[in-house]
């Protein structure tokens, strides 16, 4: 199973809460949601189909040893490698886990190159595989971070180290030899190594066959000395290993000595006595002629027993009760599955039942997925709902549901609206009431209090000055504070009273100091060289004015004016003092009523504010009390009924909104809640339980034969093979269901028939891809137990599909024949068979006769007989038995019945030939060690007659068989070889291990020694060595040399390949081990070949094909990293194109074409033609390649490799055959179309005669050439097409020519020729294999490929156009492949447009990805800022982002500090030009980036046109962010620097103040004080308004840009000035006498008080005071 799921308990129902919501919040901060919103898999199988990059985690990749725990691509291929335990490749030895790897003990050990079994079409064949963590391991290692991914491996980085490889091969004693001498191997670890795999069990550690990489200690500096092992198979170096060992051991030897220039060969003793050295020369003309005879031999009819396979599984064991579950639940142990032809078990396990929680946080539902939900789940409510959210559930489902109640709801709902709104407005009107009261009373009081404080600051004036005029006069004066405690509320308003008692009251304010010394500054001004006794004399009486003016209040100051002696001895100043009084009494009248009327209003206002809110609130306090138990009442009901029903899912709501991403449209009311009509998404909080019930689960374990195995069972059926089992598949069955019968069938299907609880039969026969899917929706056919009875024997015929039902007690016979549109239909009425049998006899068992329509039915009287459905009679011969049988099977072959007996400890195994049946005594079978108890199957493998008897060890945790040959009296003729003196010298196998040594030669035999396009991937020739090989062993040390010199004289005289020098360039030499191990691992390191780690590892890499495609049921597939994927596939049906481009990855090849060698043009060859003509072969001589074909069909789909080369890369396509049997003609054009597509050069081989029909043989050409049209798809169809005929002589060219140039005429200008290949038509009759001529046409086709015209310019190109293609045969777009992938480009830049306008790169996350060039990864050099611009297109606007970055970007600015130094707007205007000019860089850069990305698609295209015109705008919302918005601030006078669309009031960004001193503290007395003004204000800087100016309330006040407080020169300052002059020239200039001075001082203090008190006193006395002190 892959999805993942919480163990949640079972919810517990109470009227007041639910546990799983109290846990939300939990279970929210779990992260496991995605995870179980994953619907459970049923069966589960990973498609076979990769070689390339197919990681499987459970076994490729357990030289994991650096810890590095890094999961990339391990989630892309978990789907390919089967998490849930399936396998798409099965080791050659069971892997369990890493502990079960011996590659992760052994130290600084790396496995590369992986060797697995993959399902082909024809079986398991073995494949070389890169293992990806492991590599990655080693990779980061040597360069930390240079993988990131499989498809992004940094090699340029890689380069800056040297890497130093010495391969080594051999026996595995020795491989183990050396690695103790390195020292990372201790004698423990050497004995696993060793230990022999057949006779480990499936937990025994083993090391797989493959290749490694070895560090053999820590590096210095930038070198590294690595060791390349290649660990061989067990029987590797056997001369006589099965054909796929020696073809492993070929590909892993290329690529040894491909990837070390110095290789060494590790020799045992045992080995090397083996070995056989040449003896002269010989003639090997006769070597080609294979002598064969056919022989004809009788044979009598017999039953002979051999040991069979024995095949290791850890899922073979007995379960434990424990985990698995009770015994009442059924067993658990595994069993065979019958099948004729098809072999597995299957294993059970028990899961209990079980709750999954999908949590989900504000999670958008539509009102449809919500109202199901509420319709058809358990519900339980959280109480604390509100009616807004309770409202959404009764509109989405709940009135639906719970009508009444609902309704019930509504009504109350209404009714406590109706009833509170009632109660608040009569409480209101109460209110008013007591209010109009109480206001005379508070009128009154209030004045007696304004009046008690005026009298208190003015003792000199009367009460009676100041009368109430109220109708309820007031008899007691009541303080202030208990007019505050009287009336609550003006408590809270006290300081606002106090404010206006100091406005009215003139409660002075302290600064009065400025006024006067400002004054005096000014007069001093006036006079020029006053005398200093007169300067002086001034100074001291304006500082004794201003000590007294600091000391002396107003009541003081007036009290003193009128008790001055001054005063009162001129009458004339009494009676203006008098008058002066007068006009104060009148002021004071007039102000105290008019606070006496404000405070009176504010009072009123505040109390009924006061008991507004208090009647509001508890008037909502009881209507959410009553809204609240509605509520509880209906969430109760809700929550109490569902819990009483029984359903699957469980539905918890914690809260519910409208989602607000939703635009609203016309709203209906509802209630207090309003909703749109139009909205239909919720934003919903909660948890969805579901219940799993408890569940058997059944796991089919397949057993699979390898295609070498396959291939010798049908060249010889005495064959033991070794099979493996490798893929498994799941379905489930409720509690209590069991299974009656399970039988493989041919073609992956499973018949299945299961026992429900009450005892009915269901069959279903599927896919077993299917079969858990059938089972959960019901399609299968349904068997009433009722009519079949309750004992019953089944039995099934594959080859008839016949399917036959006993009823054993009443003996009716019921026959089921499959269709596979109708499935099981009954073949006519049941049959009874009461007539053949006495009363009381049952029947016991029942097999068909394979492949007939009859059957054997064994009865209780243990007499066996033979029924025919043809005649509808038994045969009249009957085998009578000595008693009941345990079992019997039928032979797969139809050629006997094997009868079992138990006894005692033991089995008795008879074989009854069914030609005989009943007239012999069967031939009695010796088959050893088959348990007692435990059930076994009989089948067959490859053909029919090949039988087999498995059975299960437990002990050994193991599948055993036994091989019956079983014979029949015929007469057979049989095809061999003919062994003899005269016969074939092969068949006298002289030798043992001689393939130690000649590997080489097999190597240079299956592959190139000089292609005629060969690798330059090493750049740094200079630094390689001389090519050498060292034999290490303890014997014949001068032998090697010679006979590896023979072996390439032998070589080049049969093979007649070109060499050149490589192969004599080879130096050969031989040493003991003791002596190797001294010169290599204990002194100075050997001579050896030094590469760039990155090239090194590219060029290994590049050994490699990769699966990049497949077709399957006439659809064309492209795969994922060479890995085919069902759930991949099954996200992609019906995708659109782009999103198929994007699903598309080569592997280890996309860093080569997107970054390492982006650059390079590519030429693309391809090889296609017919199944099985040499075209892999061809293919590898012409550029290269390692491509793995044979007789079995390897190649499947289509295949890519790289040669790179120094000009350009080679890219070489390799194509399964056409018109095979396995694919339709559909398929064969999709696989044609694809070819012609892409290529440059397409080689077609097919082999010749004349009376073959060579225009049937380009059908398929034909019949792409109507799909796409080459004419609107000019980059594509370019290739030149070279029709290869195979092995022809010189004499045929000719005719050939004439016969297919006659088939490319009839076609006129239809043709394929025409339309695929643009009439480029090459024919050549290729000569023989072997011979000279044969590679000679090498070097002319790469001429040919020479010639024909670069279409790809660059591997970022090619990458690009051929995942289009692939994607556009996939999605069948035949449309101009040109619009595609300017739609998936111009798609593409889009995404990448976000981030590239805001920072400057293509990628961010994980890394920053500069701006490049896609199709050659070569960065787009413009300039830059580092700046992260703030970009809206795409998103809801978010003024606050927005704001902050550009407030990032202001400060980043050199002269952002230079701010009221210099003109507000001139500084703004100045700013905004660089913000602009940063933009403007940034879109320069992004601009010429999508340029050059653009640069090779043709104007015009929507897609194109579209994302120019987002960029357009982007650019547009770009810079509008940046531009200012330079209205004056709410809080200064400098301008807002603001984005001119931001939110909120206007703000310079500053603290609003002047950074100024004041000039009139500079002008006066040169103190530095801070301007007390607001930044940017007009005018002189002034430290405190008032002190210097007028400071008044301003009358603009609110409005914009006022400062609050006026800033001119008042009327009283002029006089007090004018004043002070007057005084200074009349009474001080004359020396006025002491008592004169006194008077001076009085005015003074006068004066100021009177200008300073800014006050309505002021204004009124001001003429009056300023008369007086004039007069004086």
């Amino acid at each position: 199973m892959s999805t993942l799921v919480s163990q949640c308990p079972k919810p517990q129902f109470t009227p007041f809460s639910c546990p799983h919501v109290k846990d939300l919040r939990h279970c929210m901060e779990s992260n496991f949601s995605t995870h179980l919103n994953r619907a459970e898999g049923g069966m589960s199988r990973v498609q076979p189909h990769s070689l390339h990059g197919a990681m499987n985690g459970s076994f490729m990749d357990a030289a994991f040893h650096d810890g590095d725990g890094e999961e990339i691509h391990g989630k892309q291929m978990g789907d390919a490698s089967g998490k849930s335990g399936s396998s798409n490749h099965s080791p050659h030895t069971s892997s369990m886990g890493n502990h079960l790897d011996l590659a992760s003990s052994v130290k600084g050990l790396y496995r590369i190159f992986d060797l697995v079994s993959e399902q082909g079409s024809g079986g398991l064949v073995d494949k070389i595989v890169i293992s990806q963590y492991s590599l990655k391991a080693f990779i980061n290692i040597v360069c930390p971070g240079a993988y990131v991914s499989m498809t992004k491996v940094d090699f340029k980085a890689l380069d800056q180290y040297i890497v130093k490889p010495v391969g080594v091969y051999g026996s595995k004693e020795e491989i183990v030899r050396f690695l103790s001498e390195l020292r990372v191997v201790d004698d423990s670890l050497a004995a696993q190594l060793l230990a022999d795999p057949s006779t480990a069990g499936p937990t025994q550690p083993t090391l797989r066959s493959g290749l490694y990489f070895l560090r053999p200690k820590e590096q210095y500096a930038q070198l590294e000395q690595i060791f390349v092992i290649y660990w061989p198979q067990e029987n590797t170096w056997d001369d006589c290993a099965p054909s796929q060992v020696r073809q492993n051991r070929v590909i892993f030897m290329r690529y040894l000595t491909k990837m070390c220039d110095q290789v060494i060969a590790l020799i045992s003793s045992a080995h090397a006595r083996t070995i056989v050295w040449n003896d002269g020369d010989e003639d090997n003309a006769g070597d080609r002629i294979i002598n064969c005879v056919v022989d004809r031999t009788t044979e009598e009819e017999s039953v002979q027993v051999r040991e069979g396979f024995k095949v290791a599984s850890e899922h073979i064991t007995y379960a434990d009760s424990a985990l698995e579950g009770s015994v009442e639940q059924g067993p658990t142990k595994p069993f065979l599955l019958f099948g004729e032809t098809a072999q597995g078990f299957m294993t059970i396990q028990h899961r209990p039942a079980k709750h999954v929680c999908d949590v989900f946080k504000a999670r958008s539902f539509t009102t449809l997925q919500l109202e199901s939900y509420l319709m058809s789940d358990r519900l339980c409510l959280d109480e604390s709902l509100d009616d807004r959210a309770l409202d959404i559930l009764i509109r989405s489902g709940l009135e639906k549901r719970f009508p009444s109640e609902c309704a019930t709801w509504a009504h109350g709902f209404s009714a406590v609206d109706a009833e509170c709104k009632r109660m608040r407005t009569e409480e209101l009107a109460k209110m008013r009431a007591t209010l109009d009261k109480e206001e005379e009373s508070l009128t009154s009081a209030t004045h007696e209090a304004v009046v008690n404080i005026v009298l208190n600051l003015y003792p000199f004036l009367e009460r009676e000055s100041f009368p109430y005029s109220g109708m309820g006069q007031t008899t007691t004066s009541m303080p202030f504070q208990e007019i505050v405690s009287t009336y609550p509320g003006m408590n809270a308003s006290k300081s606002q009273h106090d404010v206006i008692g100091k406005a009215v009251i003139s409660n002075l304010r302290e600064d009065k100091v400025p006024l006067v010394e400002r004054a005096v500054s000014y007069v001093a001004s006036v006079f020029s060289n006053p005398r200093e006794d007169k300067i002086a004399f001034m100074d001291r009486v304006l500082r004794e004015a201003l000590s007294k003016a600091n000391d002396s209040s107003d009541s003081r100051f007036l009290k003193e004016i009128v008790n001055a002696e001054v005063i009162q001895d001129d009458p004339e100043l009494i009676r203006l003092v008098q008058e002066a009084n007068m006009k104060l009494q009148l002021s004071l009248a007039t102000t105290i009523s008019r606070v006496v009327k404000t405070l009176v209003t504010f009072v009123r206002h505040t109390r009924e504010e006061i008991m507004m809110q208090r009647i509001k609130a508890a008037a909502e306090s009881r209507e959410e009390q009553e809204k609240r138990k509605l509520r509880l009442q209906l969430i109760r009901h809700v929550n109490d009924v569902t819990r009483q029903t029984q359903q699957q899912h469980t539905l918890f709501i914690e809260s519910v909104e409208r989602d607000k991403s939703v635009k609203r449209g016309k709203s209906v009311k509802r209630g207090k809640s309003c909703y749109s009509k139009n909205s239909s998404q919720y934003e919903v909080t909660g948890v969805r339980e579901t219940r799993k019930e408890p569940m058997t689960c059944f796991t089919v374990h397949i057993m699979s034969l390898t295609e070498q195995d396959k291939h010798g069972l049908q060249l010889d059926a005495s064959i033991i093979p070794s099979p493996h089992f490798g893929f498994k598949y799941e379905f489930r069955l409720a509690q209590g269901y069991t299974v009656s019968r399970a039988q493989l069938l041919e073609g992956e299907k499973l018949l299945l028939i299961v026992t429900d609880r009450i005892g009915n039969l269901t069959v279903y026969l599927d896919h077993l891809t299917a079969i858990d899917a059938a089972i959960t929706r019901g399609r299968g056919k349904i068997l009433n137990r009722e009519k079949i009875g309750q004992d019953f024997v089944l039995a099934f015929d594959e080859s008839k599909r016949m399917l036959s039902v006993v009823c054993s007690d009443k003996l009716f016979l019921h026959i089921f024949v499959h269709d596979d549109t109708r499935g099981f239909q009954a073949l006519g009425s049941s049959i009874s068979l009461n007539a053949w049998y006495n009363e009381g006899t049952s029947i016991r068992h029942a097999c068909f006769v394979s492949g007939s329509e009859e059957f054997l039915l064994v009865d209780s009287q243990a007499q066996a007989r033979v029924y025919s459905l043809v005649t509808m009679q038994f045969r009249p011969a009957t085998l009578d038995l000595h008693h009941v049988p345990s079992s019997i099977h039928s032979a797969p072959d139809g050629s006997c019945v094997l009868v079992s007996h138990e006894h005692g400890t033991g089995h008795t195994l008879t074989a009854y030939h069914w030609d005989f049946f009943g007239s012999t005594e069967g031939i009695e079978l010796n088959v050893p060690s088959l348990p007692v108890g435990e059930p076994f199957v009989v089948t067959s493998l490859v053909s029919k007659s090949v039988v087999h008897l498995l059975w299960l060890d437990f002990s050994a945790r193991r599948c055993q068989s036994y091989a019956l040959d079983i014979t029949r009296r015929v007469t057979e003729f049989m095809f061999r070889e003919k062994i003899g003196r005269n016969g074939s010298k092969r068949a006298e196998n002289t030798t043992v291990h001689n393939c130690l040594v000649g590997c080489h030669s097999e190597v240079w035999i299956r592959f190139p020694v000089l292609a005629a396009v060969q690798r330059e991937t090493i750049s740094s020739a200079s630094l390689r060595s001389q090519r050498s090989l060292v034999f290490v062993t303890d014997r014949d040390l001068h032998m090697f040399a010679q006979h590896f010199s023979d072996m390439i004289y032998t070589f080049r005289r049969t093979s007649k390949k070109p060499t050149g020098d490589v192969l004599k360039s080879i130096k050969v030499s031989a040493v003991a081990f003791p002596v190797f191990v001294q010169e290599l691992c204990k002194t100075v390191p050997w001579n050896v070949s030094q590469h760039r780690a990155g090239e090194w590892i590219s060029n290994c890499l590049c050994l490699i094909p990769i699966h990049i495609a497949l077709t399957q049921e006439n659809c064309f597939i492209p795969l994922k990293d060479g890995v085919y994927s069902t759930e991949l596939e099954r996200s992609l049906s019906g995708a659109e194109v782009n999103r198929i481009v994007d699903s598309i990855s080569f592997g280890w090849y996309e860093s080569l074409f997107q970054s390492y060698m982006a650059t390079k043009p590519v030429r693309v060859v391809s090889s296609m033609g017919e199944q099985s003509i040499g075209k892999s072969y061809a293919l590898n001589h012409f550029v290269d390649t390692s491509f793995v074909g044979s007789a079995m069909r390897t190649t499947e789909g289509v295949w890519m490799s790289v040669t790179p080369t120094e000009k350009e890369l080679i890219v070489a396509l390799n194509f399964e055959g056409v018109h095979c049997i396995e694919r339709s003609a559909q398929e064969d054009a999709l696989l044609v179309l694809f070819n012609t597509a892409i290529s440059n050069l397409v080689l077609f081989r097919n082999n010749f005669a004349l009376s073959r029909d060579i225009a049937g043989l380009f059908q398929s050409f034909q019949s792409s050439a109507i799909v796409l049209d080459p004419a609107v798809n000019p980059s594509l169809f370019q290739s030149t097409l070279v029709i290869i005929i195979k092995d022809v002589a010189d004499a045929d060219r000719s005719e050939i020519a004439r016969e297919l140039v006659h088939v490319v005429y009839d076609e006129q200008e239809t043709n394929f020729i025409t339309r695929l290949h643009a009439g480029k038509l090459a024919i050549i009759p290729w000569p023989v294999i072997e011979s000279e001529e044969f590679y000679e046409l090498f070097p002319t086709l790469k001429r040919r490929l020479d010639q024909q015209v670069v279409t790809h310019y660059a591997a970022g190109e090619f990458l690009h156009r051929v995942k289009t293609l692939m994607a556009k045969l996939k999605a069948n777009d035949w449309g101009p492949i040109s619009q595609t992938m300017a739609s998936h480009r111009a798609q593409l830049l889009s995404s990448l447009l976000p981030n590239a306008l805001s920072f400057g790169f293509q990628e961010v996350h994980p890394e920053r990805e500069p701006l490049k060039n896609l199709d050659t990864n070569m960065p787009v050099e413009m300039p830059d800022t580092e700046s992260h611009l703030f970009l809206t297109v795409g998103i809801a606007p978010q003024s606050e982002i927005r704001e902050k970055a550009l407030s990032s970007l202001q400060s980043s600015w050199e002269r952002y500090y230079d701010r009221q130094h210099k003109p507000d707007s001139e500084w703004v205007e100045t700013l905004s030009q660089y913000l602009e000019g940063i933009v403007k860089i940034r879109i320069d850069h992004v601009r010429e980036w999508l340029s050059q990305n653009l640069a090779r698609f043709q104007t015009g295209h929507s897609s194109i046109e579209e994302l120019r015109r987002k960029f357009d705008g982007a650019t547009i919302d770009l810079t509008s962010n940046v531009q200012l918005c330079k209205l004056q601030c709410a809080n200064c006078q400098l301008l807002c620097i603001q984005s001119r669309l931001h939110d909120g009031p206007h703000s310079c960004q500053a603290n609003h103040l002047c950074i100024h001193q004041c000039d009139f503290c500079l002008e006066t007395n040169g103190e530095l004080r801070e301007c007390g003004m607001a930044a940017g204000h007009a005018g002189k800087h002034i430290c405190v308004v008032t002190a210097h100016l007028c400071g008044k309330p301003c009358k603009f006040e609110g409005r914009s840009g006022c400062l609050h407080e006026c800033i001119k020169c008042t009327l009283a300052e002029s006089r007090v000035v004018y004043l002070v002059l007057n005084l200074l020239t009349d009474r001080i200039i004359r020396a006025l006498v002491s008592a004169e001075s006194q008077v001076i001082s009085i005015i003074f203090v006068m004066n100021v008080k009177i200008v300073s008190a800014r006050s309505p006193v002021s204004s009124a006395n001001g003429d009056v005071l300023i008369t007086i002190i004039c007069m004086v």
